[in-house]
């Protein structure tokens, strides 16, 4: 059974990136819970998007919780014609419906997450190191 929604983001939601890539994300749609917004600030064309969803499944037999946050960054292809070409980051975070995972588990888990992703190591990452 999904969880029932009580509260909402804020709309637009702001995100702030490196030095000025604060960008606000208007909503756009929401279908069952699920909610996609864009950044009215984008050019037309090359739309910048927010989408976040939610899913359950199980995976051996114990209910899952899947949350994903997904930014789509869209534009014209320098090395490939012109064509439309689209980035995207994504947050997944699986939760197993039982109590042995808490939310301060899950926050911790990000915290070192986000503390590993430092310009370096990121860079490492898209250089395909193991």
């Amino acid at each position: 059974m999904r969880p029932i929604c009580v509260t909402m983001f804020t709309d637009p939601v702001t995100l702030a990136g490196d030095s000025s890539s604060t960008r606000g994300y208007a909503l756009q749609s929401i279908l069952d819970g699920n909610s996609v917004r864009s950044a009215p600030t984008a050019p037309v064309g090359l739309p910048e998007q927010l989408i976040i969803k939610h899913d359950i499944s199980s995976r051996g037999g114990v209910p899952l919780a899947r949350h994903l946050i997904r930014l789509n960054l869209a534009k014209t292809g320098v090395d490939h014609s012109g064509a439309l070409l689209t980035a995207s980051v994504y947050l997944t975070i699986e939760v197993p419906l039982d109590q042995a995972v808490t939310v301060a588990m899950l926050r911790d888990m990000r915290t070192q997450l986000n503390n590993f992703t430092t310009n370096a190591n990121l860079d490492k990452i898209l250089n395909n190191e193991p």
